[in-house]
């Protein structure tokens, strides 16, 4: 408390202001089209042609209703602007240091704002061709686009260094389990267990029918360490797995690999690594210990 004016006195204190936003009409639609059918939307100006995303209701240089105008916009575009976020706050939908963009759609006049993936912020440039990737589990907003990612890579060009590295980079990589691969992966491994190879069997477990191997799904990392992030190249040194969830036949499992420290001393990156199904449910988790391909 401050007395030092005698007619009035100061409480120091922490005053929460939480609030929300209404998308309002054509912001839902624009966020639902993207929530259920993987598809971006524009309001078009009849008047003067130009196409609005994220979509307005009202053109701003002719002044007029177009609030029933919806066209389809292609889900690539180019990188107008961008900066990186550096800092950390409650609301943002991924730890820092990420590439928050200005992308202007193919087919669209103005540029939405959005997170860029799958590239070092020391190669980020305006320019840059990028794809929306749509969120595996929706949220009913506008990050039901999760985050835009460079359409081409260079497939035959040797892995990011450890110099080239950057904590918070990602990769990815997805695979429909079937039975013909449980079939093969048990004669390369020797393990035949009939939970994974006889139906009548697996009906007496508790998961009621056969199941993959747990190491089969798993090894989806490799495919991200050793061709994608850091990529051609690259020594994985030690993974650790712990699974979360069996796999069924016809599962489709994703892999993520993140950076998430790098180990100066020995020029070595460790790697958080999830593997979730197609129901966006988490399968196993695990970390990876790689050296990344030295530089030329």
């Amino acid at each position: 408390m401050d007395t030092k004016y005698a007619d009035s006195f100061v409480v120091e204190g922490k005053l929460a202001l939480p609030y929300q936003y209404f998308a309002g009409l054509t912001g839902s639609r624009f966020i639902t089209t993207i929530r259920d059918q993987k598809k971006i939307m524009g309001l078009k100006c009849e008047s003067c042609g130009k196409v609005f995303v994220p979509p307005r209701s009202t053109c701003e240089r002719c002044f007029v209703d177009i609030s029933d105008n919806w066209v389809d916009v292609k889900n690539t575009g180019t990188v107008t602007g961008f900066t990186v976020i550096r800092y950390k706050e409650p609301h943002q939908p991924f730890d820092p240091p990420y590439i928050q963009a200005m992308v202007q759609l193919d087919g669209a006049d103005t540029p939405i704002v959005h997170i860029v993936k799958g590239i070092p912020v020391s190669q980020m440039k305006k320019g840059l061709r990028v794809k929306a990737v749509f969120a595996k589990k929706t949220t009913s907003t506008i990050m039901d686009i999760d985050h835009f990612r460079p359409e081409v890579q260079d497939a035959v060009k040797m892995g990011y260094t450890y110099d080239e590295l950057e904590i918070g980079m990602t990769a990815s990589f997805t695979k429909t389990i079937t039975e013909t691969d449980v079939t093969l992966f048990a004669g390369i491994s020797g393990d035949f267990n009939p939970m994974h190879m006889n139906e009548e069997f697996a009906k007496k477990t508790p998961f009621g029918t056969r199941i993959a191997h747990g190491a089969l799904p798993q090894c989806l990392c490799a495919p991200v360490l050793g061709m994608k992030l850091p990529g051609l190249g690259t020594v994985a040194l030690e993974i650790t797995t712990r699974f979360k969830a069996p796999t069924y036949f016809g599962d489709t499992i994703t892999c993520v690999g993140e950076i998430i420290e790098k180990l100066e001393d020995h020029k070595w990156a460790r790697m958080s690594l999830t593997w979730t199904n197609q129901d966006g449910k988490l399968v196993a988790e695990g970390k990876a210990l790689v050296m990344p391909p030295q530089s030329s």
